[in-house]
């Protein structure tokens, strides 16, 4: 944990300095308590209802995420971590995505084969190309229509997932 906020206070006060923005009042600080209080984040209002229909579908579910330790207290917050039966969090595990590990670890705990697994992430570069580079099924979920060049899958809602996986 504390290098954790070690290294987002290094990144904060960069941002700070770069924007011109004093550090005063211990500002970063401030934004590091931000970012880490769970009560910050929410669910997406679409994400709910598909882990549910994913989930009654017989679709085991996981999570790899370039995220903080701290993540698998966010998932019980927010109230789906019974939904992820796996989950590989770089802050765990000391290896992040882009690298093809992370996703070999979660295909290895789920028992599962890259041609037998889909992987939905919101950035071609650490998400789609490492995925399909495995010979995963990659689904680019592109909410603010940032990536409309982006190759294969593209999906603007969690919604439309079921029906591209044929559910």
């Amino acid at each position: 944990m504390e290098r954790s906020r070690r290294f987002w206070q290094d990144v904060y006060e960069i941002f700070l300095r770069e924007l011109g923005v004093p550090n005063a009042d211990g500002l970063i600080d401030v934004v590091y308590g931000e970012f880490t209080d769970l009560s910050n984040y929410r669910l997406f209002d679409d994400v709910p209802a598909v882990l549910d229909r994913l989930r009654e579908a017989g679709v085991l579910l996981g999570v790899v995420s370039n995220f903080e330790a701290w993540l698998e207290g966010l998932l019980d917050e927010l109230g789906v971590t019974h939904y992820f039966s796996v989950r590989v969090i770089s802050g765990v595990e000391g290896m992040e995505k882009p690298d093809p590990r992370i996703f070999e670890l979660a295909m290895s705990r789920a028992g599962v084969a890259p041609d037998a697994s889909v992987y939905v992430g919101d950035n071609p570069e650490f998400d789609v190309d490492p995925a399909l580079a495995l010979g995963m099924f990659p689904v680019l979920i592109d909410r603010r229509r940032r990536f409309l060049d982006a190759p294969g899958t593209r999906i603007d809602s969690m919604a439309e997932l079921p029906s591209v996986l044929g559910l």
